[in-house]
């Protein structure tokens, strides 16, 4: 299968967009006899030098690819690098294992199976990772199982993602006066054929499947530890400086370096091709000091950043203070208006207490008043009942007087003139006494 055929039936590809153009431009050439090359490129995978094995990966990483990809692009059949790998590891003549990659990506079956292969590896030896080129999509999630990453300056890290193109060719085929029809046993077994569109389930199930392989890629992507940042992972690719301070990749300043660097740490060997060098010593120095001095310059400019990002911070906390002295006002502010009218209230309430304790003593004083009243009436009361009883006994007395003088024990009946009414019965001699003593005061 051609990478344009790859294109046709929406095989998911881990690989940079410019490469997958890339491909489908030279199959497309390659197939109408514009191109041709005599030999495919033979190249030994695995190559020990002093107690490393480098296993150099250069061009697409494609599982099981045919001639024509092979021969036009160069690709890396991914079975043969995981036994590559799987060689380094087991060899007692390698101490360490480097990954020379300059790749742009490739297919996404057969990537995940050479990624552990290298996480294996790792287990038994220092693996690093290093390009000089691309270090792209799939090639980038193998090189992120490795122990070490490392890229030159010039080289381009990371696409991390994954895509699925899709070619429409519905309306071409309309222009051409052809229609496609397929006869599917199911909603989705037509997808990828050539004059159809897409239907809004299949897209859903074809955005379905990137979404579960970028959930795998992330996943491996950071198992190792490294704190590489969401918005590192919307597949651009960096500059070894960029990758570095997403911590996708550490800078060096070429291969060589770096296999110094895994042989002085990780093997026992001695870099012959140094010691067949006049002042190689010296010059290793110097190159080290160019790696402190870059890295002094990096630290330099993170720390630049780091400053502006400490002014950035400095002045978003002078507005929050003084945001904060504002509120602080504001609430003193109320609370003195409400202490305000805390102490009206409570003046209020004191002068309705002063009225209401008027009112109770002016209604005291009438309370007493009225109980001199009561008393004074119930004198009087008592001394006309003493009156009564007086003039009761005067009118006995009289009664008595009358009678003698009369010799009746029954005194006639008068009016208080002493004359008789007629119709009406005659007056005791009480009577008559009384009402003539009421006269007489």
């Amino acid at each position: 299968m051609t990478p344009l055929d790859a294109i046709r039936s929406r095989q998911p590809w881990l690989i940079t967009p410019e490469a997958l153009d890339h491909f489908a431009a030279r199959t497309s050439a390659f197939s109408t006899g514009q191109l041709f090359q005599d030999d495919p490129p033979t190249h030994a995978l695995l190559d020990i030098q002093d107690g490393v094995g480098i296993v150099r990966l250069h061009g697409p990483l494609i599982r099981r690819p045919g001639l024509i990809e092979s021969w036009l692009f160069g690709a890396i059949d991914t079975e043969d690098a995981i036994d590559a790998i799987r060689e380094a590891a087991k060899n007692e003549r390698v101490e360490a294992i480097l990954l020379d990659i300059d790749s742009p990506g490739g297919t996404v079956n057969g990537t995940p199976e050479l990624a552990e292969a290298v996480a294996d590896a790792s287990r038994e030896k220092f693996v690093y990772a290093f390009s000089a080129g691309l270090m792209c999509s799939a090639a980038y999630w193998i090189a992120s199982q490795c122990d070490a990453i490392y890229g030159s300056p010039s080289a381009r890290i990371g696409s991390i993602g994954v895509i699925i193109p899709f070619l429409d060719s519905a309306e071409a085929y309309q222009k051409a006066g052809l229609r496609m029809e397929a006869f599917a046993s199911g909603k989705f077994k037509s997808i990828g054929l050539p004059g159809i569109s897409l239907t809004e389930e299949q897209r859903e199930l074809l955005q379905g499947e990137v979404e579960e392989i970028f959930a795998d890629f992330r996943e491996a992507v950071l198992a190792r530890g490294r704190k590489i940042p969401d918005e590192a992972m919307e597949g651009q690719t960096f500059s070894a400086r960029q990758a570095q301070r997403h911590n996708l990749a550490g800078m060096a300043k070429n291969r060589d370096a770096v296999l110094a660097r895994l042989r002085r740490l990780h093997t026992g060997k001695v870099d012959t091709v140094a010691r067949s060098i006049p002042h190689a010593t010296m010059k290793t120095v110097e190159d080290q000091l160019s790696e402190a001095l870059a890295h002094i310059k990096t630290l330099e400019t993170e720390a630049a950043e780091r400053e502006h990002d400490i002014k950035t911070l400095t002045e978003q906390l002078g507005d929050a203070k003084a945001e904060l002295g504002t509120k602080e006002a504001d609430l003193s502010n109320s609370g003195r208006e409400h202490a305000e009218a805390v102490a009206e209230l409570n003046r209020t309430l004191e002068s309705e207490r002063t009225g209401h304790r008027e009112q109770l003593a002016g209604l005291q004083t009438e309370i007493a008043q009225l109980n001199q009243q009561v008393i004074g009436l119930t004198e009087a009361n008592a001394q006309l009942a003493a009156r009564e009883q007086d003039i009761e006994k005067r009118a006995a007395l009289r009664a008595a007087q009358i009678a003698a003088e009369t010799g009746s024990q029954t005194p006639a009946h008068v009016t208080p003139a002493g004359d008789s009414q007629p119709g009406q019965p005659p007056r005791s001699a009480a009577d008559v006494w009384n009402r003539q003593f009421q006269k007489a005061r």
